[in-house]
């Protein structure tokens, strides 16, 4: 039992010590970012667990989707608010789902079947890798969204103010600052080209985001078309407002991890303290040890 309970500890040691890796990357997307970092797409970069369980749920595809089909309207745009990771569609979704179900499903009635009931439970946990790992994307791709969207209004302003056109400018700021937000305006480009609204195109560009910036930013932009505003003007003064709004949301990410990188920290310190504490008292009682070894 003691070694057990030494395994255990030091297994939570490690899950908490990732977590506060974890934690502290997060942190590192709070600070501000003048110029957005160009990213070179890999051409593999899928991780080898979801690749089995693609194959493993392939056969359950057609189940899957009908059991989400309540939920296909979210999950979409959760897929879509993180960029369609690997391409990723409803029905790869579903696919790697169910594969995740099957596999954590498995290990867990072995683990029931040893007589680790809990361990089982534990394992159930891993059937919602995917919807993690989707979630973590989303939340990523949007804060690099919510960090940008200044710098590119800034970039954008001056190109309208130096004589092109608005769609020309969008065109050329979004060629030149590629990242998430320059991809999310190509798409809204290419569906104006294709002859969908101006209005309808950027109604479409914040429903597939979460970041209240870029609502905000689509919402000034609407406003200040149909009130007839100059462009350049209205450009200039959402792009001070997104300034602003961008500086209270860093201060707003920055206040929510410091609690939980001391929570992290206090997690790691406390179980060597106590093994300090009570192995003092331990040796302080002049115990004899041999007892535990059979001498």
């Amino acid at each position: 039992m003691m070694v057990l309970g030494i395994g255990l500890a030091g297994a939570l040691c490690v899950v908490l010590a990732v977590w506060g890796f974890s934690l502290v990357r997060a942190g590192e997307r709070v600070a501000p970012s003048a110029v957005p970092v160009k990213t070179k797409a890999k051409k593999n970069d899928a991780f080898i667990l979801n690749v089995i369980a693609d194959i493993i749920g392939r056969p359950f595809t057609g189940l899957a989707m009908e059991l989400l089909a309540p939920w296909r309207a979210s999950i979409r745009k959760r897929i879509d608010a993180a960029g369609r990771p690997g391409g990723m569609t409803v029905e790869s979704y579903a696919r790697t789902t169910a594969g995740y179900v099957i596999m954590f499903a498995t290990l867990a009635l072995l683990m029931i079947a040893i007589g680790q009931p809990f361990f089982g439970l534990l394992c159930l946990l891993g059937a919602l890798q995917n919807e993690g790992v989707l979630r973590g994307r989303m939340n990523a791709r949007q804060d690099t969204i919510q960090r940008t969207l200044p710098d590119f209004l800034d970039v954008l302003a001056v190109t309208v103010s130096a004589g092109l056109s608005f769609r020309v400018a969008l065109d050329r700021v979004a060629g030149s600052m590629p990242g998430p937000l320059a991809d999310e305006f190509m798409v809204a480009l290419r569906q104006m080209e294709l002859g969908t609204s101006r209005r309808e195109a950027f109604e479409d560009l914040r429903n597939r985001n979460n970041s209240e910036a870029l609502s905000s930013f689509v919402t000034a932009l609407l406003q200040a078309e149909e009130l007839g505003a100059p462009l350049q003007t209205a450009l200039m003064d959402i792009s001070k407002d997104m300034r602003r709004e961008s500086s209270q949301w860093a201060k707003r990410k920055a206040q929510r991890t410091t609690p939980q990188i001391t929570a992290v920290s206090t997690a790691l310190t406390l179980p060597a303290v106590m093994l300090l504490v009570l192995g003092g008292m331990f040796f302080g009682s002049g115990a004899n040890l041999g007892g535990f070894f059979g001498n």
